[in-house]
């Protein structure tokens, strides 16, 4: 039913063309995918009849595919050998997959304002140890255009550790987060500040509408809500004994940022790169730190 009513439709804008049209009393003939179709139209009914060509352009009566009567708002149609008739109507959001939910591990790392990378307000980190984990489970696309683009948001988590070069570790002191250097004859293994996100991605992404291969970009905002933060070392006493100690938590770290997010890729692998135009910690509470990623994600 939905067909002919499309086609129907259809039929009345086609009459419009009149190169392709020839017109008798209210009759309307046209000439469209190897068919001939005939509109016959009163003052109260208007009656469509769709008939097969031959190799030589010409209607066999008898090969009538189609006929529809509308009257009154009512219709009264028969099909017979319809097996190619068919009109398709475009669709923009058809099997349209998204690039948001995944799992994904990069490389964290702090900068300034002007993207200069480590050692940034005193601030030294181990990259090759400072970890980005995302765990995305939950996508929605809206298709704006025929060509791939369209806007995506979703759901997410995301797990951050910061590994310290030095042996210092952060804590919160009269209300400011400051660095504070190990106690004397402590040398620490390691000494981590940790932050658990939940992330609301707000992304334009556009991808190869052919779909021989699904190349992909998408690029936009995501908003990032704190669950928790604390600051851990790890360290051996005198006698080799190892330790394992929370130094802090909370620390000041902003409850609410906002990342700039861009991504790119093939099929379900790609990369992104992440970073947060607003600082870590609040104003004038902390390090003047801007965090910032990259890394691989492999999409669902």
């Amino acid at each position: 039913m939905k067909k002919v009513l499309l086609f129907t439709a259809a039929l009345i804008s086609l009459t419009q063309f009149a190169a392709a049209t020839t017109t008798m009393e209210g009759d309307t003939t046209i000439l469209f995918n190897n068919k001939r179709i005939k509109v016959s139209e009163t003052t109260d009914r208007v009656k469509v009849k769709v008939y097969e060509l031959t190799n030589s352009g010409d209607s066999v009566e008898s090969e009538k595919v189609f006929e529809g009567i509308y009257k009154d708002g009512r219709s009264y149609e028969t099909r017979r050998n319809t097996k190619s008739f068919t009109i398709s109507v475009p669709s923009w959001n058809r099997d349209y997959d998204p690039h948001w939910a995944g799992f994904g591990v990069g490389f964290a790392n702090f900068s300034d304002a002007s993207l200069s990378l480590n050692d940034v307000d005193g601030v030294s980190l181990n990259s090759g140890k400072s970890l980005d984990y995302n765990l995305n489970v939950f996508e929605k696309a809206y298709p704006i255009s025929r060509n791939g683009w369209a806007v995506v948001t979703g759901l997410g988590m995301r797990w951050t550790r910061y590994r310290l070069d030095k042996n210092e570790y952060f804590k919160e002191i009269g209300g400011v987060t400051t660095l504070l250097p190990a106690p004397e004859g402590v040398t620490y293994k390691s000494s981590k500040l940790g932050t658990t996100h939940i992330t609301i991605p707000l992304l334009l992404e556009w991808q190869n509408p052919h779909r021989k291969s699904e190349l992909f970009f998408s690029a936009g905002l995501v908003g990032a809500i704190k669950t928790w933060s604390s600051s851990k070392v790890v360290y051996r006493d005198s006698e080799g004994d190892k330790h394992k100690q929370k130094m802090d938590s909370g620390m000041n770290i902003r409850p609410f940022n906002i990342d700039v997010l861009i991504q790119g890729g093939l099929d379900n692998v790609g990369f992104y790169a992440r970073y947060s135009p607003m600082t870590m910690f609040e104003k004038n509470k902390g390090p003047e730190l801007h965090p910032v990623s990259i890394g691989l994600q492999f999409h669902f």
